[in-house]
């Protein structure tokens, strides 16, 4: 149990006798006070009222709020309650709560925030996410299924699941087929040893351009796709030479996110199993023959259209192979839960693919897709896609000159490691601040802004927070004097630290890393106005002490917050 539920329980257990709520129901109620002379908890009586299987008159509400106020007995965690109007507001004992938070940080440390959770055992879940395609780079568009999947894997991972990340590359179907004949025509062999990745998009764009005016273009990619599926040498041959230099240069920017797959895997992978699906599909009856000769399943019923599951000419589509590779993981990686990583966009495309998954097995398959919006102002296929890699290094050159202005951050012996490291965190902290099925335009200025709530000043704030650890030379004491905290910037930065572990329930719940970088920020700013007025160094000695574990609180908090959302800590910038 948390230090915060401990005291709302406290609240809640007195409540639900005098208002026919569960305990766990009035939990809900609660809100922190917007000021601290209200206390610490409030509760609306209104809301409350509407939840109740008799509701109290309007007029009353007052006079109930009164008498549960004045009925209430304070304890060990509560001191008083009071009412305003409709509203109850109650106040902890503020030494004891401090205690409970600080000392609960300090006995959970990398695992606070979620040691409180009951462990999921036995619990496999899957999670599909990045995917790029092969023989194209790995533009900003790959940016956020990469970095919103990774925090899914870092939450499930903290919570005990046994997590299997995939990285599902797009190295199959006629869009190969697509390259493979552009290369025929546009390729060049030298600039493919020189600088495959950006030769091979220039083919892609060029084909595609050329593909919109010459319709004979589509039938040669599709037979090439076709020699591809019947096990041509030569095809397969160049296929797995541009898939193999595809992948080696996606591997460093990989690392430079932090991030680490568990399963390369691909489209390629399901080939033996596409058969099993159709003959799935076929025993369950789902399979209709349409007037141009493809196979298809009738969604209707469900309001999800016709689906073609097969071509005229006997080709496999992406949902073909979609349902192969659902048929294949459940045979390699038995799953309890797997989770799509991919576009708001493709919502529909996954609606059809989970509905004649669950057909086909006649069970639900427990699939989930989570969506994401678009970074606007940019298309693979027009040629104006804007590169991954030239975003990070500008944002780390960005950074670098950021650093260079001033004299002591220009120093670091480390300089350029730190700054690749706050690049990222200015990337990953920008796109992962809103909520993540909303659109933003493509901007550079947006992407490396060092100033404001960004992921260089989470940065800041962590490494600032080391500083005064390492300056102060203080041990950490967690049977410290905690009456002696009692500033109200040391009540509110507890109270903050306090709040995380709701926060990462939330965050799990929603899947949304919004939630927990819009409370770094909140956290962050609570740290930075405590260490302007509460010096550490050179006070009282049991001062110093209750000030040092504050910080350490703090900074434990904002590290282990990081760490879900697949950011290192710095530690000095």
């Amino acid at each position: 149990m948390t230090a915060l539920l401990k005291f709302k329980q406290s609240i809640a257990k007195q409540l639900s006798k005098q208002t026919t709520c569960s305990s766990q129901e009035l939990l809900t109620f609660m809100r922190p006070t917007k000021f601290r002379k209200d206390g610490h908890i409030s509760i609306s009586l209104p809301k409350l009222n509407t939840s109740l299987a008799t509701p109290i008159a309007n007029q009353q509400l007052n006079d109930w709020s009164k008498a549960i106020a004045d009925k209430f007995v304070p304890d060990e965690y509560i001191q008083q309650a009071s009412h305003k109007g409709s509203n109850l507001y109650f106040e902890f004992d503020e030494t004891n709560f401090v205690k409970h938070v600080l000392q609960q940080v300090y006995h959970e440390r990398n695992s606070y925030g979620w040691s409180h959770i009951p462990k999921s055992t036995n619990n496999t879940v899957l999670i599909d996410y990045s995917s790029p395609n092969i023989a194209k780079p790995f533009h900003a568009g790959h940016l956020r299924s990469t970095i919103i999947g990774n925090f899914i894997k870092q939450i499930h991972e903290a919570l005990g699941y046994r997590v299997i990340g995939i990285n599902y590359l797009g190295d199959w179907g006629k869009q190969y087929g697509l390259l493979a004949v552009g290369f025929e025509k546009y390729g060049d062999e030298a600039k493919l040893i020189s600088d495959p990745i950006h030769h091979l998009y220039q083919v892609y764009v060029k084909i595609n351009a050329e593909a919109k005016l010459d319709k004979d273009i589509d039938r040669k990619a599709n037979e090439y796709f076709k020699k591809m599926e019947e096990g041509d040498t030569e095809a397969l041959k160049r296929w797995k030479q541009f898939r193999d230099l595809s992948i080696r240069s996606y591997a460093s920017i990989y690392e430079r996110l932090n991030v680490k797959f568990d399963v390369y895997s691909g489209e390629s992978q399901v080939n033996s199993y596409t058969s099993k699906a159709h003959d799935q599909l076929r025993n369950s009856r789902l399979l209709k023959r349409t007037e141009d000769g493809a196979l298809a399943v009738d969604l209707e019923e469900y309001n999800l259209g016709t689906v073609v599951v097969q071509r005229a000419d006997g080709t496999s589509l992406y949902i073909t192979r979609d349902l192969a590779s659902v048929l294949m993981r459940r045979e390699k990686y038995p799953f309890q839960k797997a989770i799509y990583v991919v576009g708001s966009e493709q919502a529909g495309y996954f609606k059809q693919l989970f509905q004649i998954s669950n057909l086909m097995t006649n069970s639900d398959q427990n699939l989930q897709h989570v969506g994401f919006g678009r970074i606007k102002g940019m298309s693979t296929r027009k040629g104006t896609v804007v590169f991954l890699q030239d975003i990070l290094d500008t944002a780390k050159e960005r950074i670098i000159n950021y650093m260079n202005q001033s004299e002591k951050k220009s120093q670091l012996k480390n300089l350029h490691t730190v700054a690749d490291q706050l690049a990222m965190s200015a990337i990953l902290i920008q796109d992962m601040k809103s909520k993540r099925n909303k659109d933003y335009e493509f901007s550079w200025d947006r992407m490396t802004d060092a100033r404001g709530d960004t992921g260089v000043f989470l940065q800041y704030a962590h490494a600032r927070a080391c500083g005064i650890e390492q300056k102060s030379g203080i041990e950490i004491d967690p049977d410290c004097d905690f009456s002696i905290l009692k500033e109200k910037e040391a009540i509110n930065l507890v109270q903050s630290i306090a709040q995380f572990p709701e926060i990462v329930e939330s965050a799990f719940a929603t899947l949304e890393p919004c939630t927990i970088v819009n409370y770094l920020f909140k956290l962050s700013h609570a740290t930075s106005a405590a260490s302007t007025c509460l010096r550490v160094k050179d006070m009282d000695p049991d001062v110093s002490k209750a000030r040092m574990l504050l910080f350490w609180s703090a900074r434990a908090t904002l590290r282990n917050g990081l760490h879900l959302l697949g950011i290192k800590p710095i530690e000095q910038m």
